[in-house]
């Protein structure tokens, strides 16, 4: 299928006044989708015999609700179902009369499935955005008509196209492509202007191209070249205004006679229009300046396709076709940031398990030398508990049976205690119990406690408020007067 692949110019210093601004054609030619050369934006043209484009009156519905209520409005002007239709919106061509009434919208129709076929065709390929445009507003609008031109121009007549249709690709700022299909969609008529909207006579856009020149490039053993010029199938396509125009899939003999039912303009063709066509305006054109390298082929559609992307609402992706945030990522230019940061994810997770594997190596180590420890002084001292733990309650055990206090006998505790209680009124402990190796006091309400426990821990004492409940205090014998707080005395580790 053709392709070419388009640079978008930008603001240059040295550039020559009086120029358009004109893309540059960097490649072109015929290629299958996935070989075709990346880039930031993929432009499909729909051949103009495969879209309709028509008007009604759009009410204000929310999306999923007016994607099932457009078939309705454009079953009057199609000659098939239109359930299987792709119908597209397009801009409002006229004001509402209040908010919420419903507006004159352009509509655009081609079959769903074959435009699903085409994008998913292009579904391996390298770009960031995507844009799929019908051909006939792809072309540039011809400029005013002279006074002697405005009463030839026509609008265009009612007539049935050919099922035949090209997507003709067409070079945005990114490689477009193209395909050959023919879809069910039947635009049973041109749209035409009504008469409230009548308008001073627009010249039309109309380009003739060799339709079979994409299927003589994809098989080379098909000698299409040389067929008859009355033979060969040509592809028209015509603009007729703003938001009108069709496409004829017309023989030679066909394409002669259409002419005298053509609207007047300017006659656009390809190298082999021009060359064997039956239209004699294609003969006396003369070529226009040409701002940059860009073949005579391409040249109109890149005239027309910047205007018409200007215009999100004139692209045929909506509703399921639209190209969501997410697809534009383009994972291809991330891989190798990703590849990175997974490389280093995975460093930090291989450090980490192996300083883990280190340090409980290293655990076992100490643990396996503190029993060894345990053992040499206690032999007889099963390991049911950890080793310092064991190691403190038999050296306890030890001092117990020389006769020696322990830190958590009564003595030392309630020694400790008194110098830390120093500061309190001879009133103010109300009580002193001691139990497993606990010294329980109880203080009267209005004492500094926080000045008592600071000197407790000074003393080397580990004083907290006791969390008994009154009941289970009451039971041990020893509960605590009406507003008094308890605490617990322990020694210090």
């Amino acid at each position: 299928m053709p392709f070419a692949l388009v640079r978008t110019p930008v603001g240059e210093k040295g550039r020559r006044t009086g120029l358009p601004d004109a893309p540059e054609l960097l490649r072109e030619g015929h290629a299958l989708a996935a070989e075709m050369p990346a880039a930031d934006r993929l432009v499909l043209i729909v051949a103009a015999s495969d879209v309709l484009l028509t008007t009604a009156r759009v009410p204000p519905l929310p999306p999923a609700r007016l994607r099932l209520a457009l078939p309705n409005l454009v079953e009057d002007v199609l000659a098939t179902d239109a359930a299987p239709c792709h119908i597209a919106l397009g801009p409002v061509l006229e004001p509402a009369a209040s908010p919420r009434a419903a507006r004159r919208r352009l509509l655009m129709v081609t079959d769903r499935a074959w435009l699903r076929a085409v994008l998913d065709a292009f579904a391996d390929h390298k770009h960031r955005r995507r844009h799929v445009l019908p051909a006939q507003l792809c072309l540039p609008l011809a400029p005013g008509a002279e006074p002697g031109q405005a009463a030839d121009a026509a609008e265009a007549t009612a007539r049935e196209p050919v099922l035949a249709g090209e997507l003709e690709p067409v070079p945005g700022t990114g490689p477009s492509a193209g395909t050959s299909a023919s879809p069910s969609v039947t635009p049973s008529a041109t749209p035409a202007a009504s008469p409230d909207t009548a308008a001073p006579a627009q010249p039309a856009t109309l380009v003739v191209e060799a339709a079979a020149t994409a299927l003589a490039q994809a098989d080379p053993q098909l000698d299409i070249a040389t067929m008859a010029a009355a033979d060969r199938l040509w592809q028209l396509t015509v603009r007729a205004g703003p938001y009108e125009g069709y496409g004829l899939l017309l023989g030679g003999q066909a394409l002669a006679a259409w002419q005298a039912l053509a609207p007047a303009g300017e006659w656009h063709g390809d190298r082999a229009a021009v060359a064997q066509a039956p239209v004699s305006a294609l003969r006396n054109q003369r070529p226009a300046p040409r701002a940059s390298r860009v073949s005579e082929d391409w040249r109109i559609w890149l005239a027309g396709v910047e205007d018409c992307l200007r215009q999100p609402q004139l692209d045929l992706a909506q509703f399921e076709f639209a190209q969501g945030r997410a697809d534009r990522w383009n994972l291809h230019a991330w891989r190798l940031p990703l590849a990175l940061a997974a490389g280093v994810l995975l460093v930090q997770i291989i450090g980490m398990n192996v300083q883990w594997l280190m340090l409980r190596q290293e655990a076992r180590r100490l643990e396996a030398a503190q029993i060894d420890i345990l053992h040499t002084a206690f032999p007889n001292v099963p390991p049911i508990a950890e080793p310092p733990l064991l190691m403190r309650r038999q050296i306890e055990q030890l001092r117990t049976a020389s006769g020696r206090s322990t830190p958590n006998d009564f003595l030392p505790l309630a020694d400790k205690f008194a110098l830390a209680a120093q500061q309190l009124p001879p009133d103010g402990l109300l009580q002193l119990d001691y139990r497993a190796g606990t010294l329980y006091a109880t203080v009267k309400p209005g004492m500094d406690t926080n000045t008592l426990r600071n000197n407790a821990r000074q003393a080397g004492l580990q004083m907290e408020e006791d969390k008994t409940p009154p009941d289970a205090a009451g039971r041990a014998g020893s509960t605590p007067p009406q507003g008094a707080t308890r605490w617990t005395v322990k020694a210090g580790s």
